[in-house]
């Protein structure tokens, strides 16, 4: 399998910073970990910058979008900096003895000429509100991302997600949510989940959409709907009676048509009334009800899984023209479901799909055999034969050119 160079992330710290060290490890861990397992092969990377690279200097390695020879390596696609700003990084920067004020003004020339490249600084407690030299026309990052890695790790996903996506504005989710109650719920009980969702997202970065908040009086308020649901990222607040209101089914089923990232915060009290096979298919994370700090914690979980699958998705698209380039028909974001597939035949071949052969390639994991026999069989239906593969099972049955 060839690999693809698609985004770099690179941590630049002071060595005589040393918390420095252990934000390079979060994000080390958390996007080289299962979060983003399963996207094509090279797609994302994370390097390290600290330590003096040449003699005489006391600055770290070239970044390649400065210089792709003089580092050794070849540029990515995009290249995302997380510059950690601490007592000494500044110390250096001030001095005229320093390479670090030389290599981070190469860096910042090198992004204003490159939108391929973004610079997000996260400023240790230590150093305060100081400026930060060529860094200070940057707007940092949260603080709390710091000491807390699931802040930090949801941060710079949503800002490289930005970056590579090319959106103006903040991630947008979308809540989806009804204010209807079963006879096990208490009406403030499930309001009350609402507004704390939309409470933490106003204490990040991200933006929200509630529609009786967000809709404008005397406008198209369903026409209104489609359009938000289709291009923000999906929060489901499933409590009793979602599963069975028709505008939540028709919201989630209007996030996969558009095939936008869904995580459903799973807040059921007593009984789910119905399912939905709408509803399936999506990560869900628990609304953990014992007391205040497990309802925020888990609603902080929802967010953080949404912003990385919100990621996951813009890498995959961002590599879906070079899969299409190796024969690949159809390349989701998430694994082909009844929904999807579906809207996927009526877009490229409203005409009918008889004789024709199907190649599917979604992120690992692959389809389970059921599931995989279910989308044969609907193709099958229309006269096609289909091949589901997911960048592992390609590669391992030899498979070149991704």
């Amino acid at each position: 399998m060839i690999m693809m160079l698609l985004l770099d992330l690179y941590v630049v710290w002071h060595p005589d910073d040393r918390h420095g060290t252990n934000v390079a490890e979060w994000l080390l861990d958390h996007f080289r970990g299962t979060a983003y397992s399963g996207l094509v092969g090279g797609t994302i990377e994370v390097y390290t910058r600290s330590l003096p690279w040449a003699d005489g200097s006391d600055a770290p390695r070239t970044l390649p979008f400065q210089d792709s020879t003089a580092a050794g390596l070849a540029a990515s696609r995009y290249s995302a900096v997380v510059p950690v700003v601490g007592v000494h990084l500044l110390r250096a920067i001030a001095s005229s003895e320093s390479g670090w004020r030389g290599y981070l003004d190469a860096a910042v020339d090198a992004a204003e000429q490159d939108m391929g490249v973004g610079i997000f600084p996260l400023r240790l407690p230590s150093c305060g509100d100081s400026p930060s030299g060529p860094l200070s026309r940057y707007q940092a990052m949260d603080p709390a991302g710091a000491h807390d890695p699931s802040v930090l790790c949801r941060e710079v996903a949503q800002q490289v997600t930005q970056m590579v996506g090319g959106e103006a504005g903040r991630l947008t989710v979308f809540c989806s949510h009804t204010k209807k109650h079963s006879a096990g719920e208490e009406a403030a009980e499930v309001a009350g989940i609402v507004q704390r969702v939309r409470d933490r997202i106003a204490d990040t970065h991200l933006a929200v959409f509630v529609d009786e908040s967000d809709i404008q009086p005397g406008s198209d308020w369903q026409a209104d709907l489609s359009r938000a649901v289709g291009s923000s990222s999906l929060l489901a607040i499933r409590t009793d009676l979602y599963s069975s209101r028709g505008w939540c089914q028709r919201e989630m089923m209007e996030a996969k048509r558009s095939d936008r990232p869904i995580v459903t915060l799973h807040a059921v009290g007593e009984t789910s009334g119905r399912g939905s096979f709408l509803m399936d298919h999506v990560p869900v994370v628990t609304y953990q009800q014992a007391d205040e700090e497990s309802m925020v914690h888990s609603i902080d979980r929802a967010l953080n899984v949404l912003v990385d699958r919100t990621l996951r998705r813009t890498l995959w698209t961002a590599s879906a023209p070079s899969l299409e380039a190796t024969g690949v028909d159809w390349a989701p974001s998430e694994a082909p479901e009844l929904v999807t597939a579906v809207e996927w035949m009526g877009a490229h071949h409203p005409n009918g799909l008889h004789g024709e052969h199907v190649t599917i390639m979604h992120p690992d994991p692959p389809l389970g055999p059921s599931e995989e026999e279910l989308i044969v069989r609907l193709f099958a239906g229309v006269g096609a034969t289909v091949d589901i593969v997911t960048p592992r099972t390609y590669a391992a049955r030899g498979g070149r050119g991704i």
